[in-house]
């Protein structure tokens, strides 16, 4: 037997419903939907709880993990001179400073945070130089923020960045 092209349309409809929305800041065509997914917001019922950050989170942050890179690299063309300093926040005194000079396309450790010995949770401020430019970020050790990264990009300019969670 075979499917009508109604129920064949009806199927697709289905499996496409989720594509169908409007991106951020536009205007849908389709139909206001009848029920919508549960969204972070307050609310008085005394069974409802409300998490403004999930636990897992939460206790990431809270963990300790000295272990933090702080990486420079270079995917320009030229050969980079980066001045590396770290400040442990807890002191304001510098922890690390010194200039790498970096190839194009190479990459490599400049300081680990580990090696301040820090005592639980510790926030340190990364600052780098490099091509008249001064960035800075600040990372702690805590199982939340990854490895800093220095990179002078593709076209010259200086990036500082870190991960978290």
């Amino acid at each position: 037997m075979r499917p009508s092209r109604r129920s064949v349309l009806l199927v697709a409809l289905l499996f496409t419903a989720g594509c169908l929305s409007a991106p951020p800041g536009g205007t849908s065509s389709s139909p206001t939907p009848t029920t919508a997914s549960p969204s972070p917001t307050a609310t008085t019922s005394a069974n409802a709880t409300v998490t403004a950050t999930p636990p897992t989170h939460r206790a990431a942050s809270n963990s300790p993990d000295p272990e933090k890179a702080v990486v420079v690299a270079n995917e320009w063309d030229s050969v980079v001179e980066m001045r590396v300093r770290v400040v442990r926040d807890a002191t304001n005194r510098t922890v690390h400073e010194a200039t790498y000079t970096v190839d194009p396309g190479a990459e490599r450790t400049a300081y680990d945070v580990a090696t301040a010995d820090p005592v639980g949770v510790e926030s340190f401020t990364v600052v780098v130089t490099a091509r008249d430019t001064t960035e800075r970020v600040s990372i702690e050790t805590s199982e939340c923020y990854g490895d800093a990264y220095a990179e002078i990009l593709d076209d010259g300019t200086l990036y500082l960045y870190y991960a978290i969670c």
